[in-house]
Formats: structure tokens, sequence, C-alpha cells
């Protein structure tokens, strides 16, 4: 496929774009830190002025040493409540266990939604699409807190299915990876049955159907594709959010990843650690979706010539 140029020059402007809105999250997740009540150092046993001197000359830092460190050197500092362990080091032990999950939780959530918003598509008018739409609002109603506490009482406390929390073998993730995917699930089914039932009454499927064409086929070359954009649309930010780790998920599993951290930097006044994750955060927000953008041009060509 030849790429336009003025589409290059528009993905060159979005770069740039994207940078200074991580200079502005930056900038405003700096300040209100610095503006949070207490300091970081105050749960210290009652420390000489000398030890919180000496504290304050290693650990604190200013806005500009902060960006210079970050953008010229990569250096995010020390942790305040891990001492003598810097945030990249606790960043990188934490977001493979939030990619790991978040990629389960990923790849359940599109292939049940794609396939129970197709199947609430086929069978329109039919108790099974009330039942799939009403399990949808229930997913989209319901808070991961409350889901994954229910999970818990039932089949782990109740029927000693899979453990507790933890995150260790198989077992011990199924009950994280549902809790999350489901609100994902429940979305996707809902967007993916609009984009069908949109593109099923199409000219192009009934001349398909017409021709012979087998359904299978119908539905990989022509309906899928034209299906999916949406969706693509709509897996940008919730990818993101699902990577980088869900703070109620990971904290009610007692998973080890980066939305537990977080919580734990922000209750611990642990500045360094909270506007590293953000900012991990950000960049996979930014970049996802720039990268929804591109995939969407490849799945539609007139997107580019737009």
């Amino acid at each position: 496929m030849r790429i336009n140029p003025a589409y290059l020059k528009r993905i060159a402007v979005r770069v740039g774009l994207n940078l200074l809105t991580l200079m502005i999250i930056v900038s405003i997740s700096f300040a209100i830190m610095k503006a949070a009540p207490g300091k970081p150092f105050e749960t210290e046993r009652n420390p000489s002025p000398q030890v919180l001197e000496e504290l304050h000359k290693k650990y604190d830092f200013t806005y500009g040493q902060y960006l210079r460190g970050i953008f010229l050197h990569g250096d995010f500092r020390y942790s305040y409540s891990h001492r003598n362990s810097t945030v990249l080091e606790i960043i990188g032990e934490a977001l493979p266990v939030s990619m790991e999950l978040g990629c389960y939780a990923l790849l359940l959530a599109i292939s049940m939604g794609l396939a129970w918003g197709l199947m609430s598509a086929l069978y329109r008018g039919r108790w099974f699409e009330s039942f799939i739409m009403a399990l949808a609002m229930i997913g989209i109603a319901v808070p991961n807190f409350v889901l994954g506490s229910v999970l818990q009482l039932f089949i782990s406390l109740k029927w000693h299915a899979a453990p507790v929390a933890g995150w260790n073998d198989v077992s011990s993730k199924v009950l994280p990876v549902l809790t999350l995917s489901l609100t994902y699930i429940a979305y996707i089914t809902r967007i993916a049955r609009g984009s069908f039932l949109e593109n099923l009454n199409k000219d192009y499927i009934r001349t398909a159907r017409a021709k012979g064409m087998p359904e299978f086929r119908i539905f990989r070359k022509h309906l899928l594709r034209n299906s999916i954009l949406p969706v693509i649309n709509y897996l940008a930010p919730a990818t993101a959010s699902v990577l980088t780790g869900t703070l109620v998920v990971e904290k009610i599993f007692n998973i080890p990843g980066m939305g537990r951290y977080f919580i734990e930097s922000v209750f611990q006044r642990d500045f360094p650690l909270a506007l590293g994750v953000i900012i991990v955060y950000s960049v996979f927000l930014l970049f996802l979706n720039l990268l929804a953008d591109i995939i969407l041009t490849f799945v539609d060509p007139r997107i580019q010539l737009q």
C-alpha cells in the first residue's frame, strides 16, 4: 500500500503532540505530588535535623532536576519507601507481572467480546441476545472490587476451586484475569454487536450471500474487517489500562504489579515511584492511541486518504 506523504506528516505531528502531552502530564503530576499534605520522611522515628538533611540531600529533587533526569538520562530517581532501590528497578519487576495479567485479560476480552457480539447480532430478537446483553450490562455496572470479592467468596472460600490471592501457578491467575477481563468483555460485546448489526444489513453482505459465498468466508473477508474498526478504537486506551495494571484488581488479589506499587507509593508519600508509574501509564496510553490510528489505516486505507 502506497503511503500518503500528508499522512506521514500527520503522524509526525501526532508524535510531537504526544511528547508535549507527556510533558504536561509530568508537570501537573509533579505539582500535585509536591502540594499534597504530608512529607515523605515524616514517618521516620524522630530523625535528627542532621539525618533529615541527609535524607533530603539524597532523595529530594526539584522540578528541573527531575525533568533533566528522565528526559536526558532516563533517571527516575530513588524510591523513598524502598531504600537503595531505584524507581526503574521497581517498575522493571512490577511491569512484567502487570503485562502478563493484562495480556491474559485482553486476549480473553477480545475473543469473548467479539464472539458474544457476533452471536447477539446473528440471534437478534431472541432470548440468547437478551441473555448476552444482560450479562454485558452487569459486567459494565458491577465494579471490579465487588466482582473480585464475590469471586473470592464463592469460588475460593466456598467452593475451594481457586486460591484467594497470589500470582504463582495457573490456578491462582484464574480469578484475577476473570475479574479484570469481564468489564472489557462487556464493552467489546456491546461495541461489536452494534457494528456487526450495522454491517450485516449492508449491500455487500447480501451480494456475497447471493453469490453463494460460504458464511465463514463472508465473516472473515468482509464482515469482520469492516466491523472491527470501532473495537480497535476502543482497544487503544483499554489496552493501556489493562497492560499497566488495574489498581483495584492487583490490590484485591495481592499481585505485585504496577497498581499495587502505585497505591503503596501514594500512601507512603513515595513521590518518585508514583511519578514513575504515572509516566509509564501515560507513555503506554499515548503510544497505543497512535498505534491504533496506524492500524486503522491498514485495515481501512480510506482513512489515510482523508
